[in-house]
């Protein structure tokens, strides 16, 4: 009795765990190797996507939850939650309109097989060892894969998206620091709010500083204040905004600074304070006047004298 049935297997180069993404993951550490944890997590993930061609689908309907991962593979549900986090924004998946996870770049590890088709391929390899003919039509009695419609819509958007070529961006690149200065502020005044991509956010910042030549610091530092600002920060709500919008904001807070300059002004005295008042004459008195002044003096000398005696 043959055997026909598929079986699927990833395909690992011997530089995978080189690529930057790898080394960003691994390199998590607060004292428990959540690096590793992650790694193992990500490895899983992509095993049980491979039949969903990327797409992690339980029985290929149901989109798989942190927990149903969780049991799956052998790690919590709170790591599970905190790898699928690093994961997205590492660029290594992405989550559907549906809640389905979707493993990026799983077409190139995926390979696939079976028992009859190794048979196949053995016995091809065989008569071209020996030469004995040119070449051998074989059948194929696999059906035709029937892919899932969400993909197709998936890819076909993705494909047409003005992002479609963008970069990936880690935690360690500008552009990337900058969107999450950009997603904090938000949230410090909505709580609720909840951000697309931020790596389309990065993207649109890393144009802002190689396309329209915006310095970093000062998309940094306009963050601050569009944030700050009662009307931009309800109207500056992603990188793109930021970048579109960027000459108004700078105008408008060159404005408001000036408007806000305080300018100093040397006070002067009126007039009336810096007048001098008029200084009294003295006037020098002759010898007569000085003579009868010195008799009223000796009389109240006596009289003073004569109370102090009465006292006594």
């Amino acid at each position: 009795m043959s055997d026909n049935k598929k079986y699927y297997y990833l395909k690992l180069k011997d530089n995978f765990f080189e690529s930057d993404e790898l080394k960003i993951l691994q390199n998590y550490n607060s004292g428990k190797n959540e690096g590793y944890v992650y790694s193992d997590i990500l490895l899983k993930m992509y095993l049980k996507s491979l039949q969903g061609n990327g797409a992690l689908l339980f029985k290929n309907r149901i989109p798989y939850k942190a927990e149903m991962l969780a049991t799956v593979t052998n790690h919590s549900v709170g790591e599970v939650k905190d790898a699928i986090e690093k994961f997205k924004a590492l660029g290594l998946v992405e989550v559907l309109d549906d809640g389905a996870i979707f493993m990026n770049d799983i077409q190139l590890f995926v390979g696939k097989s079976s028992t009859e088709a190794e048979r196949v391929k053995a016995y091809r390899d065989k008569l071209k060892s020996v030469k004995k003919i040119e070449s051998v039509q074989m059948y194929d009695k696999s059906t035709p894969e029937i892919r899932d419609k969400r993909l197709e819509i998936r890819d076909k958007n993705k494909n047409n998206s003005p992002h479609s070529d963008k970069p990936k961006y880690g935690p360690d690149d500008r552009p990337y620091q900058i969107a999450q200065h950009l997603l904090g502020k938000i949230r410090d005044n909505n709580p609720d709010f909840k951000q697309l991509n931020l790596q389309h956010w990065a993207n649109d910042i890393r144009l802002a500083h190689d396309r329209d030549k915006r310095d970093y610091d000062k998309l940094d530092n306009m963050v601050d204040w569009c944030q700050n600002d009662d009307f931009w920060q309800a109207n500056i709500l992603s990188g793109k905004k930021l970048r579109d919008k960027y000459d108004r904001l700078a105008a408008e807070a060159n404005r408001k600074f000036k408007a806000n300059k305080q300018v100093r002004t040397k006070e002067t005295l009126p007039d009336w304070a810096t007048e001098q008042a008029p200084t009294a004459t003295k006037k020098k008195l002759t010898p007569e006047q000085q003579a009868a002044l010195k008799q009223r003096m000796a009389k109240l000398d006596q009289r003073n004298s004569e109370r102090e005696e009465e006292t006594t």
